[in-house]
């Protein structure tokens, strides 16, 4: 237990948790390590998936994507996407027609999307598609409307 504690001005004390050790401990690291999950999905048919489905009124964070394609499949196409059910945007349009693919990528400021909108794959074939998905929840004071979001980036 500490016998001090920091606090802000209006004397809200800081961040003190318990760890996996039974002590507390002062927390110094971001929501993007302290919140973090991750999903993952093998999609093999022409389908969209929802890999994260937001929160009602919140939204997402993406920490990390691994996209691994393992045999090329003529004239396929993945699609990485948000969609809250009217507003879609593309992230990332991969051709898996002329060969296998991996890809990865951690972002390293996050990459928010909006209020409402799910992280889905898209896939236009039948397809061997491997996705792993590094996230956050976002939660509703911090989470923008669409049109602010889209203005703002």
């Amino acid at each position: 237990m500490f016998k001090h504690y920091l606090a802000n001005s209006a004397g809200t004390p800081l961040n003190v948790q318990t760890g996996v050790d039974g002590k507390q401990f002062l927390v110094t690291d971001g929501s993007r390590v302290l919140g973090a999950h991750w999903q993952s999905e093998a999609i093999t048919t022409t389908t969209t998936t929802t890999i994260i489905e937001a929160i009602p009124d919140e939204s997402i964070m993406l920490t990390d994507l691994v996209v691994i394609l393992s045999k090329k499949v003529a004239d396929a196409t993945i699609i990485v996407r948000f969609y809250d059910g009217t507003n879609t945007e593309i992230l990332f349009t991969f051709d898996g027609a002329f060969a296998s693919f991996q890809f990865s990528h951690a972002f390293q400021g996050g990459l928010r999307g909006w209020k409402d909108a799910d992280f889905q794959i898209v896939t236009n074939k039948n397809t061997t598609v491997g996705v792993l998905v590094g996230y956050v929840h976002i939660a509703t004071a911090q989470t923008k409307e669409y049109s602010i979001w889209n203005a703002e980036r």
